[in-house]
């Protein structure tokens, strides 16, 4: 992945920033009264709310239209992924814009690895005072999309995570047990997280359950069976530095998948966190990570992506993911 300095000056020209806001997102839902305030003093920065995808289709619509070439997204992971998805399926847009994430989600998962520095308000005062210094101090990091394909919905859906088994079944616990708290940001994940791996370690199937599925990875023989966990994501790294990957093939996606009954967890769990592989993880223990182009599921369960949850019907053909594209997010 690409980390590099980049000057819109170098291109003789402003840049022309876009920002799309969810008014419902967690870390909205106080109200915008403080974007709008900042950026009522930049009248140059279009500013569109998006409360659904179809909302986020047409400002991203709009910005094609009018040369946008920087679209800043104050939502949440689930606004990320309608953006990133409108931008794909936009024919405005012949390659994808530069994006800028904002920490306004009520966890924020995407913007710990790609996300501008600081609150919404810090984040948005570094974007806009970058935008004054011709782009001199921000840094470009190039991360490939996920393109997921549910049959028979002819339109992909395009994000950075995707999940199922323990990870569909912790975002359905996290709303569930641990928002109704009022807990929030990474707090909720952490504490989810630990939850899990508590009952893994138990074997306790009451809250975390296997998931009969199968699993082709690009043309490597399918796996069959129980997954506990399915993991495929384009992101260096989640919450709390987290790196559950640790693949070495030259391909743009990583997948990780745990077996139903993963042998000596404790003991592999700690460089599995770290991305690295040890004696414990093996695919003879239950552990497999690699890195892949194209992964096709066929599963009778749900599965997460960008937060958002979605039910394949399984009587119809396997899900598919692949690489759909590349994007570069701004990061000050």
């Amino acid at each position: 992945f690409v980390h590099a300095l980049y000057r819109f000056a170098f291109r003789g020209e402003k840049m022309r920033l876009g920002m799309i806001s969810n008014p419902l997102s967690g870390g909205n839902r106080r109200g915008l009264g403080a974007v709008r305030a900042a950026l009522a003093r930049r009248p140059e920065v279009r500013h569109r709310e998006a409360r659904n995808p179809e909302e986020a289709a047409w400002a991203v619509a709009e910005f094609a239209d009018r040369g946008v070439d920087a679209i800043a997204v104050n939502g949440g992971d689930g606004t990320i992924q309608a953006v990133l998805t409108a931008i794909f399926l936009c024919r405005g847009y012949p390659s994808p814009p530069l994006l800028a994430v904002l920490r306004s989600g009520t966890d924020s998962i995407i913007a710990e690895d790609v996300g501008l520095r600081g609150s919404r308000e810090e984040g948005l005062r570094r974007l806009l005072e970058g935008m004054a210094a011709q782009g001199e101090g921000f840094d470009i990091l190039e991360r490939p999309v996920l393109r997921v394909r549910t049959p028979p919905d002819p339109t992909p859906r395009f994000g950075l995570i995707f999940g199922a088994a323990a990870v569909y079944q912790g975002i359905e616990y996290c709303k569930r047990r641990i928002y109704t708290l009022g807990l929030h940001g990474e707090i909720a994940p952490s504490l989810t997280l630990a939850r899990f791996l508590l009952a893994v370690a138990r074997r306790d199937a009451r809250i975390v359950r296997p998931v009969p599925m199968t699993v082709r990875v690009d043309q490597a023989p399918a796996l069959k069976g129980d997954i506990l966990l399915l993991y495929i994501s384009s992101l260096e790294r989640l919450f709390l530095g987290l790196r559950p990957h640790w693949g070495t093939e030259r391909a743009p996606l990583h997948v990780t998948a745990v077996g139903a009954r993963p042998r000596h967890f404790l003991r592999a769990l700690p460089s599995l966190a770290r991305g690295r592989c040890n004696r414990w993880s093996t695919p003879e223990n239950g552990y497999f990570s690699r890195n892949a182009r194209e992964i096709r599921l066929a599963m009778t369960d749900g599965f997460i992506l960008d937060g958002e949850r979605y039910h394949p019907d399984p009587r119809n053909e396997a899900v598919v993911v692949d690489h759909g594209g590349t994007v570069r997010f701004l990061r000050r």
